[in-house]
């Protein structure tokens, strides 16, 4: 490695980064791609400077609430964490939020907590050499990039057997497809869902693990979570769920979020959605491998919060109560229609459908969710739909039953001002929303309301 091609590249990534900061855009991939274009192995200097401090999160959903939570518990602990806490999880992302957080000066107590790609891992594990490994679970996603969801689960597991001697691989139990790729020969742990108070609906749920990835076989299931989360054993080869290092119990909705327990102790997820249990497991488990106090996790997990568009909760325009989810697939989606089919309050909603390349260019994963069960939320007063995608989104709707109270609205913001301009002062706004548009809603929420209650 060309120290002047490193000293560089910095300079250039910091230079644009300044500039992209001037004309009031984020930054978070444009600086690493000058900075890789500029010096092409520049991780290897990264990953050198934050020797045994890295931890890699990477899987289909909960890729950035875990690496949140995390960075959080590691803050807590009073260390210097890093991390690209908006999602820009590719390559490029990845660098430009080394490049702004590494300090040259105090490099050796700094950590990095960086969601990665799962088409990405590959590529930076050997430079990086994460101390931790986190997968949160595969479900299909983006098959215009990936293909089936086996290619995905394959190529994580192939960066796994490269990751170092020393890495610790810390695995969802429950997902078969994730529990398949541990390592031989390496520190694996596991994080599951025990028991649950919370009645779980198996209705239009899709299954992308219902066979065994090492002999074939149909897998046998005790319990569903949701999706192929559950117990499961394979009755062809023995491959079973491992019972996890981290199990929370007694899972239960509480005050409008979700308690549980663990080791004994209390936790309190401010999300009403179920999925979010297992990011803050993931979280947990990692922050006790890379040795956060048990006071500070016990403190910490009383009062979680996802935030970021993950079921975040925003309060605008003196009040009105609006909820931000992040929808990409069929599974995730599903999860979260599940909340809003069981809130007591009246409920309006806006979707907004994109098809632009970090959305994924195929939307025909809106015909695998169970948008019917909307049906069952009898105070659903008003769908509005909106993005690149809106009419296929409305057309959905149409055969889902609900199309008399869905319109088509043009521009993402516009659809959400609508909404909120005949939102009663009872209802909930729900504003679900590809990625693409997630940000820039949110951050048109927060200038309406100056502040996320749940952020």
């Amino acid at each position: 490695m060309q120290t002047w091609r490193v000293w560089i590249a910095i300079i250039a990534a910091k230079t644009t980064k300044r500039l992209l900061s001037l004309m009031g855009r984020k930054g978070t991939t444009l600086p690493g791609a000058v900075a890789l274009r500029v010096c092409p192995d520049l991780l290897q200097f990264y990953g050198a400077r934050l020797a045994g401090r890295i931890v890699f999160v990477t899987g289909t959903n909960g890729k950035t609430t875990t690496s949140n939570l995390l960075a959080n518990f590691l803050r807590k602990d009073g260390r210097d964490v890093i991390s690209n806490s908006l999602g820009a999880n590719l390559i490029q992302g990845i660098t430009a939020a080394l490049v702004e957080g590494v300090s040259l000066t105090k490099a050796r107590k700094q950590s990095a907590v960086l969601e990665v790609d799962e088409a990405t891992i590959g590529k930076v594990i050997e430079s990086l050499q994460p101390a931790a490994v986190v997968v949160t679970n595969f479900f299909r996603d983006q098959m215009d990039r990936y293909g089936e969801v086996d290619t995905v689960v394959n190529m994580v597991g192939e960066a796994l057997e490269r990751s170092g001697k020393n890495t610790a691989i810390i695995l969802n139990a429950d997902d078969p497809l994730v529990s398949s790729i541990a390592p031989q020969g390496k520190k694996v742990l596991y994080y599951g869902i025990q028991s649950t108070d919370i009645p779980m609906d198996e209705q239009g749920e899709v299954r992308d693990g219902k066979f065994c990835r090492r002999c074939g076989s149909t897998l046998r299931y005790n319990l569903y979570h949701y999706g192929q989360l559950g117990f499961y054993e394979c009755p062809g080869c023995g491959f079973k769920r491992q019972f996890p290092d981290q199990a929370a119990e007694h899972v239960r909705v509480r005050d409008g979020g979700i308690q549980f327990q663990l080791d004994g102790e209390t936790g309190f997820l401010h999300s009403p959605a179920f999925y979010n249990v297992y990011n803050a497991l993931a979280a947990i488990a990692t922050a006790r491998v890379l040795g956060v106090g048990s006071d500070v996790i016990r403190e910490e997990m009383r009062n979680l919060n996802t935030g970021l568009g993950r079921m975040e909760r925003i309060f605008v325009n003196d009040g009105q109560d609006t909820m931000l989810a992040l929808v990409k697939n069929p599974t995730g989606c599903n999860q979260v229609l599940k909340v809003v089919s069981q809130m007591e309050k009246p409920v309006d909603m806006v979707f907004i459908l994109n098809d632009r390349y970090a959305d994924g260019t195929d939307v025909s994963w809106i015909w695998d969710t169970h948008l019917e069960r909307l049906q069952e939320q009898k105070k659903l007063r008003r769908i509005v739909v909106a993005g690149t995608r809106a009419h296929d989104m409305a057309v959905r709707f149409k055969y889902a039953g609900l199309g008399h109270v869905t319109s088509v609205q043009e521009g993402d913001l516009a659809a959400v001002d609508a909404a909120l301009s005949e939102l009663p002062a009872d209802h909930t706004l729900f504003i679900l929303s590809t990625y693409t548009s997630l940000y820039a809603v949110r951050d048109h929420l927060l200038e309406k309301g100056r502040v996320a209650v749940e952020a």
